[in-house]
């Protein structure tokens, strides 16, 4: 059957990323299109981007509760925009209000509510659009797998994960069947909620006929799935940060929204000082433990991770953004002890997907660190370059997972998320 998948990430980059494919929910799968929908520039105010980014720290202060994260959300505002880039408790009045006026003109605040309202509209809008560009009417659709954005996420601690948006309007709008809340379930089973792209990349590797693959997906954080196309077994985790790090780092310190094509980062040279305090302090967890030393599975937030470490902060932007690259790939290349030690093979093909992928520098840092690591040589390759999509596999990833849910079958596994035994998720919101 033909699903149609929806995927905005945690770094709200200004798109929405859309996937037209055809799936039997199992190995069969076949991409038919898929779509970027920008509706924010880089180079702009970007309102929805620092008003969703406020929505986070509210979840963050109420550790997930829905009507204590509405009830703080004005206070999570201000806080957030005292400590952007360029903001200071002189300027804070006129910035709020720039912001709120670009948002909605016509309201004098905005609440979390409207934030998910306007998330809602941007996601329907991207559906329309990738459903335009293929030609298929809506009526030849059977399911939206609709992922929602993700606002809080603490899997280890207060097992609690937060994906917020309208799932019955979505439904209501296109007249198709939407699958949500993909996973709340796994985590009510003792699951991590994450990740929950192994399956799909196992049909993928299978429908390709390679034998043993990694998956790379370098997005705001990193996560790795381990698939052989004769095996049942699969291991995924989050192995660190991927863009979230650096995306908010070239932020604060040149206003920009990342650091394309790694222009800074060529620029620069790797600090060992720098990039040993990262892996010693950046992700420490609430019991203390560092993150990387914790074995699968394990997950992440995209806000469980700090540059703000004092050896690393001493550096030039151009040291800054070469370092941080060589943390996320040698956080990558530290997961394959967790691999081996799974009783896995450590695989010399690696695929890359998420925006990361695109990213030279760090592509060049994780060949280097990887192979320090698999003595038989690694061959990086773009999901592109397999006919694969490195930036629509998010989005078909839901469109997949959307025909699995609808056909009762698992989507999360004890390799995958620790869940006790498979276990199916999401929520199907027929239209009214």
């Amino acid at each position: 059957m033909k699903a149609l998948g929806l995927m905005s990430g945690t770094s709200v980059d200004g798109s929405v990323s859309a996937a037209i494919i055809e799936t039997d929910g199992a190995d069969a799968t076949a991409r038919i299109s898929t779509y970027e929908y920008r509706y924010e520039d880089e180079a702009g105010l970007r309102p929805i981007h620092h008003l969703t980014k406020a929505a986070e720290v509210a979840y963050r202060k109420a550790a997930g509760d829905h009507s204590k994260a509405a009830a703080c959300y004005q206070e999570a505002l201000r806080e957030y925009l005292a400590e952007a880039p360029g903001g200071s408790a002189a300027s804070l009045d006129s910035r709020l209000h720039e912001i709120l006026a670009a948002f909605s003109p016509s309201a004098a605040t905005v609440g979390l509510k409207d934030v998910v309202q306007r998330s809602t509209e941007l996601h329907i809008a991207a559906a329309k659009a990738v459903l335009a560009q293929s030609g298929i009417p809506a009526k030849e659709i059977s399911y939206i797998g609709y992922h929602g954005q993700t606002l809080y996420h603490d899997s280890l601690f207060k097992r609690v994960t937060v994906q917020v948006g309208e799932p019955q309007r979505l439904a209501n709008e296109l007249g198709i069947p939407v699958v949500f809340d993909f996973r709340s379930n796994d985590v009510a089973l003792g699951g991590q909620g994450a990740p929950l792209a192994p399956i799909y990349h196992r049909a993928l590797v299978r429908a390709a006929g390679i034998e043993l693959a990694a998956i790379l997906n370098l997005g705001g954080t990193a996560n790795v799935t381990v698939v052989s196309a004769s095996s049942e077994q699969m291991l995924g985790f989050d192995t660190g940060p991927a863009n979230g790090l650096i995306d908010r780092y070239v932020k604060e310190k040149r206003g920009i929204a990342l650091d394309r094509d790694s222009q800074l980062a060529e620029r620069g040279t790797v600090s060992e000082k720098g990039l040993k305090a990262l892996l010693s302090r950046s992700i420490i967890l609430q019991d203390g433990r560092n993150y990387l030393a914790i074995q699968p599975p394990k997950s992440l937030d995209i806000r469980d991770y700090t540059y703000k470490l004092p050896e690393f902060e001493s550096l030039t932007v151009e040291d800054g953004c070469a370092t941080l690259n060589a943390f996320t790939a040698e956080c990558v290349a530290r997961g394959t002890e967790w691999i081996r030690r799974a009783g896995l093979e450590v695989p010399t093909q690696w695929v890359l997907c998420g925006g990361g992928a695109y990213s030279p520098h760090l592509r060049a840092q994780l060949t280097e660190r990887l192979n320090v690591r698999i003595p038989q040589g690694v061959t990086l390759n773009s999901a592109d370059a397999l006919g694969w999509s490195a930036q629509g596999m998010e989005a078909e990833l839901f469109a997949y997972l959307a025909v699995r849910s609808a056909k009762g079958l698992p989507i999360t596994f004890p390799g995958t998320t620790g869940v006790a035994q498979p276990a199916t998720g999401g929520r199907i919101f027929k239209p009214m």
